[in-house]
């Protein structure tokens, strides 16, 4: 597979376990892999916020400020995708959009960012054999695929409900959005701890596949909680 269809497939929801491992791989190492997905980001967050007029100068402009001259050609293949897309919103796409299910997605690109190591701090330097450990040292090192498969195996033994919460964060980070969902259902069935956390990442996993009531009733169990991202809650449901 051309790795910048690895992109365009990162966008739809569709890469596989080994594609989204490529994909991070081609992040880290590829610089024009990285100048190309960001472009892309870019394009995607124009579409979302502007209006069938603005767009093809938002687009224009994103191209000549990203791409200079003599790299445009390395990426007329996408060039040519958002060209495209401005002929489908002249028939009326602009409306779909801008539906909901669009806003939604972009809410949650906006607010998510995976719940941080309070329960397994790594120090600097520090080594160990322990399987918690290195569950941990993989989630914080962002090696979710890794991550996840470790925090399965701990949970599986010791049923310790706060993994659970840990394990929805890789799923979210490797575009797995449903199965998020039920680990962090799973949590609230038995665990109260992290309980306004489970709520907050249950309402952008549903946020993110478009389910806007759902999203709703879980920001408002949160809201109800009033002990994390008030703030940031209140803006969210004024949104929605």
């Amino acid at each position: 597979m051309d790795k910048f269809s690895l992109i365009e497939k990162y966008f739809e929801g569709t890469l596989s376990v080994s594609e989204q491992e490529e994909f991070d791989k081609f992040l880290d190492t590829d610089v024009e892999f990285k100048k190309e997905f960001e472009f892309q980001k870019d394009v995607q967050n124009a579409i979302r916020k502007n209006t069938k007029l603005d767009l093809k100068e938002e687009l224009k402009a994103l191209e000549k400020e990203s791409f200079p001259r003599k790299d445009k050609k390395k990426y007329s293949q996408y060039l040519k995708i958002a060209a495209s897309v401005v002929v489908l919103l002249s028939v009326g796409i602009h409306f779909l959009l801008n539906s909901n299910t669009v806003n939604s997605e972009a809410i949650y690109e906006e607010h998510f960012a995976p719940f941080e190591n309070v329960v397994r701090p790594i120090v600097r330097g520090e080594e160990s054999e322990d399987k918690e450990f290195k569950a941990f040292l993989s989630y914080e090192q962002q090696a979710y695929k890794k991550a996840l498969v470790l925090f399965d195996e701990l949970y599986s033994k010791s049923k310790k409900t706060h993994l659970l919460l840990y394990k929805a964060n890789c799923l979210l980070q490797l575009n797995n959005t449903e199965q998020a969902i039920e680990s962090l259902e799973d949590y609230l069935k038995t665990e109260n701890a992290y309980a306004d956390k489970a709520h907050w990442y249950l309402g952008l996993s549903n946020l993110k596949l478009g389910n806007t009531e759902k999203a709703k009733e879980n920001f408002k169990q949160l809201q109800e909680l009033g002990t994390y991202k008030k703030n940031t809650v209140d803006e969210i449901l004024n949104e929605l």
